[in-house]
């Protein structure tokens, strides 16, 4: 897993929630849609995991998949009950590795995917107030296609580009068009560009760690981003990652890496 995925991909789930069509659906007159519910794929060019993020208020939660199996349930207890619950909730799966030819190998994607069937997905849970929520996420198989970086890159296989730290840095893919699997249409509704200082380590820890991070979301017509010279510190080296996020909120990365010279 990249450093930055945890932090970033709940924020672009919840900003899908909002806009796409349907994300949830309530279909008891009684009971209150979440105000976010989500279940997505995400995909990098060697492993595969899935992510829920659900935003309410509640003492239990309860997730049940197409055919009524549980397949996620917590109820808060001591002080946090005490505490009036829980307001939101984000996991994630272990990734499966699903390159056969590399020894981390652990499965191919069929048989994720086959785990995780498509359909409605259910969520459910009630307040300590007595309020009852449900909700019913649509989880889609459809996932973008990694994004291929045209800049930056070396024209030497397996070199790190070097790039200076003086100059704004233009970060350009093409534009995925077509999905993972299959190569069927699919509709990027952003991409997310992140770009993480990792060496060398800042010696004053701010958010998560030792990192300087910017973060940019991008409309799905947009396929190139600069950089600001203001952001790049010499001799130092950075990671970068492009994610193409799908209508459904499906989501792929693909990573890259430069160094600045002096």
């Amino acid at each position: 897993m990249t450093i930055s995925r945890i932090l970033a991909i709940p924020l672009m789930a919840i900003a899908l929630a909002a806009t796409t069509s349907p994300a949830f659906a309530d279909d008891d007159g009684d009971e209150v849609p979440f105000p976010v519910a989500v279940m997505i794929i995400e995909l990098t060019e060697e492993d595969i995991e899935l992510q829920i993020f659900a935003d309410g208020h509640w003492g239990n939660l309860k997730i049940t998949d197409p055919r009524d199996r549980r397949i996620f349930a917590s109820r808060t207890r001591g002080k946090l009950r005490r505490q009036n619950g829980v307001s939101e909730i984000f996991f994630a799966s272990v990734p499966s590795h699903y390159l056969e030819e590399e020894p981390n190998f652990d499965e191919p994607i069929e048989d994720f995917l086959a785990r995780w069937p498509e359909g409605l997905y259910e969520f459910e849970s009630t307040s300590l107030d007595g309020d009852d929520y449900e909700s019913e996420v649509v989880f889609s198989h459809r996932m973008p296609a990694l994004p291929e970086i045209v800049a930056p890159v070396s024209d030497v296989e397996d070199e790190v580009v070097i790039v200076s730290a003086h100059e704004p840095l233009l970060i350009d893919w093409d534009a995925v068009t077509t999905d993972f699997i299959a190569g069927d249409a699919v509709t990027i509704a952003e991409y997310q560009v992140i770009v993480d200082q990792v060496e060398p380590e800042r010696t004053v820890p701010w958010v998560d760690g030792s990192t300087r991070r910017a973060l940019i979301n991008l409309p799905g017509d947009i396929t190139e981003v600069t950089v600001g010279a203001e952001f790049l510190r010499p001799e130092s080296v950075y990671e970068f990652e492009i994610l193409a996020i799908e209508v459904n909120g499906n989501s792929t990365i693909s990573v890259g890496e430069f160094e600045t010279g002096e």
